[in-house]
């Protein structure tokens, strides 16, 4: 079981994006990288970064430029969908906080992955005498 305890709900945001690009990656939608830089480049430029991961996407995933899969096409490896389920679990867990910025995932995440299901637990500090 992996237990995610300890981690502040600002690292557990970090790790949930990295996991949400690599299952977007392994499933062909190569845009969401592109948006990561929406708000960073200039329309010029990041339209130029869409259309270049646009034709890397047929070398990277086999996929037409057009195509994308499903979490749970049987074509998406383990690995992501054992990221997505890691993803998936921490933005459960974010939504719970009330961080109005992680309202999207209201319902307990289902697995998609072999891995069993991790936990979040909110930090408990420690007061010292």
């Amino acid at each position: 079981m992996v237990n995610l305890e300890g981690l502040s709900d600002e690292q557990l945001a970090v790790i949930s994006k990295a996991c949400e690009l690599l299952a977007r990656l392994y499933m062909g939608q190569l845009e969401e990288v592109a948006w990561l830089f929406n708000d960073r480049l200039p329309v010029e430029r990041y339209q130029e970064l869409d259309e270049c991961l646009n034709q890397l996407k047929p070398v990277i995933t086999e996929l037409s430029s057009s195509q994308h899969l499903g979490i749970n096409s049987a074509l998406v490896p383990d690995l992501a969908r054992n990221a997505y389920d890691i993803h998936a679990c921490i933005q459960y867990h974010l939504a719970s906080t009330g961080d109005p910025s992680f309202t999207i995932r209201r319902s307990p995440p289902q697995p998609c992955g072999s891995f069993q299901l991790p936990i979040c637990q909110p930090i408990v500090e420690s007061k010292s005498a």
